[in-house]
């Protein structure tokens, strides 16, 4: 048990060195969400209202895209003791992100009454490509990596000792509030649990239905408050999010539908008929199964990986190392030939199902961002594929053999996670400096200096919820932000999904929207937008461009346009 320990402490430690380093430079930049939910825990931590004026909001509006609150809440005490930075809102994640591993550690050494396979789990969790990017930015899916593993532990581990359940009840309750993807996760999650450990209930006397009311009745009260709670929230905006980002709303209002119809009726096919094969429900199911499959995809487990930049891992790399393509095929041989590990069908029932969610969404594919709940489910079933390995070469050639695959394996993944590092530190900064929101600090801190010279600043709303980035960096007492913000509530009223959406908005001597110069000229005003929003001999007062080289942002003096 000892050096379980001391190995299991080296691991931890490890996996926080690669978590919590640098996180203020990388990612590079700093997305508007990540500055939301900074700027909503800052605004609870001052008022114990969001920056909309919601007193302890269940579900937080946002920019009008209704995120879940468990992130800004978390965020709280590093905002209190560090300020409000990049470092005090991404602090949370690279801290939980640690915890993840040894999380992932006590799960597995529960369920499968292994900790060789529990250690070797929480180190491929601890290099994983996939984790490090989610756990370095203020991105809410990385929660759930913490709070399932956890639930899982105790879970298990309550089922003789049914105080534990309270804790996998707080565990799984506090998940349904970290992301979307996860609130419908979770429920189907405690339910394969109790389908896995029907006979292990059942031995707890009577039958299964009295053993789990009176024994773990604490652990339902807790579970069921947050299950009313989460259910609750979807009458007061929760499900606005979750509604407009499905394949049920696809963006081109089900056109492609109606001209696949009339693409076959043009070739003769007659209407009746062409409507039974180009429908809503023919649409939803097609879209859903090619999204759905692709997170099994080689290309999204080993080549491609995640599909966008904008959450902090790099699009063009595996979520996982090439090398355990070899140990998730073993891993799967084992399970055929029925020599994997104990309770293996749960971890393959929760790598089934997780893909769902991020399948029901629309978006450019290869979410994994919103398959985040496959970790760490996928990070085990590698590690028994090696495990699986290394005792196959044991029995069958000897210690000598399996000590070397073992050597082996260390060395390939310490290689492997030295290439990642590599591409995350040089390489990707310059292709995510866009999607991250590169500059935004900078342009803050040239506006702060020059601001007073002028009668108001006009921020163009290409840049991506501009109002963040003026209460974030300039960090503006919340209660101006809330009584602002109950002016551009008209959003709503006006049939807008999101507040940048609007033509014009306010907040103190800051004026948000679009540019129109004829509005603009001749007035002491400081405007800041895109250079190809103004006209070409305009002479800008500073320059701020990509890592990449490519130009982002002017500011300009109205008077000179």
């Amino acid at each position: 048990m000892r050096k379980y320990l001391v190995l299991l402490i080296i691991i931890f430690i490890g996996a926080l060195l690669l978590r919590a380093v640098g996180i203020s430079s990388f990612p590079v930049g700093f997305t508007q969400d990540e500055a939301g939910l900074g700027y909503d825990a800052y605004s609870l931590l001052l008022t114990g209202k969001d920056q909309w004026g919601k007193s302890f909001p269940l579900v937080l509006r946002s920019f009008g895209d209704f995120k879940m609150p468990l992130y800004s809440y978390l965020a709280i005490p590093s905002v209190y003791l560090f300020e409000l930075n990049e470092f005090s809102v991404r602090f949370p994640n690279a801290i939980l992100g640690s915890f993840a591993v040894l999380t992932t550690f006590l799960m597995v050494s529960k369920i499968t009454k292994r900790r060789e396979l529990g250690l070797l789990s929480a180190l491929f969790l601890a290099v994983s490509p996939w984790h490090i990017g989610l756990s370095r930015g203020a991105f809410e899916a990385n929660l759930t990596t913490f709070f399932i593993p956890l639930g899982v532990w105790a879970f298990v581990k309550g089922i003789s000792r049914p105080r534990f359940m309270v804790l996998a009840a707080t565990s799984f309750g506090l998940n349904l509030f970290s992301y979307h993807s996860a609130r419908f996760f979770t429920p189907v999650l405690i339910l394969v649990l109790v389908w896995s450990y029907l006979k292990e209930l059942k031995q707890m006397g009577g039958n299964v239905q009295g053993a789990i009311l009176s024994k773990y009745k604490w652990g339902l009260l807790i579970f069921g408050a947050f299950f009313a709670l989460a259910i609750y929230t979807m009458f007061t905006g929760g499900a606005k999010r979750g509604l407009d980002i499905t394949i049920f709303s696809p963006t081109d209002k089900w056109a492609a539908v109606s001209d696949r119809r009339y693409e076959a009726t043009l070739q003769g096919l007659p209407d009746f008929y062409a409507r039974i094969f180009s429908n809503k429900v023919s649409y939803v199911f097609e879209t859903f199964s090619k999204n759905y499959l692709s997170y099994f995809s080689t290309s999204f487990l080993f080549s491609e990986g995640a599909g966008e930049w904008s959450y902090g891992m790099i699009p063009g790399r595996g979520v996982l190392y090439l090398f355990e393509a070899i140990f998730v095929l073993a891993a799967i041989f084992s399970f055929a030939k029925k020599e994997g590990f104990s309770k293996m069908g749960l971890l393959l029932l929760w790598i089934l199902v997780a893909p769902i969610p991020a399948a029901l969404t629309k978006g450019p594919g290869f979410a994994a961002n919103r398959a985040a709940v496959m970790i760490p489910a996928l990070q085990v079933i590698s590690a028994w594929g090696a495990v699986y390995l290394y005792e196959k070469l044991k029995s069958g050639y000897g210690n000598a053999l399996a000590r070397a695959f073992l050597w082996g394996v260390l060395i390939i993944l310490l290689g492997s996670l030295a290439g990642f590092l590599e591409d995350y530190r040089y390489h990707a900064p310059p292709r995510a400096s866009k999607a991250m929101q590169y500059g935004m600090k900078d342009i803050m801190a040239t506006i702060n200096s020059i601001e007073g010279n002028y009668e108001g600043v006009v921020l163009s709303r290409t840049l991506s919820v501009p109002n963040i980035w003026v209460q974030f960096y300039m960090r503006l007492d919340p209660s101006e932000v809330q009584d602002a913000s109950h002016v551009w509530l008209r959003y709503e009223k006006l049939g807008i999904k999101y507040l940048d959406q609007l033509n014009e908005y306010s907040l103190a001597k800051f004026t948000f929207g679009d540019i129109v110069i004829n509005d603009l000229k001749d007035r002491n005003l400081l405007v800041v937008g895109r250079k190809e929003e103004f006209p070409v001999q305009t002479k800008p007062i500073a320059s701020f461009n990509y890592l990449n080289g490519e130009g982002a942002y002017v500011l300009v003096d109205a008077n000179e346009l």
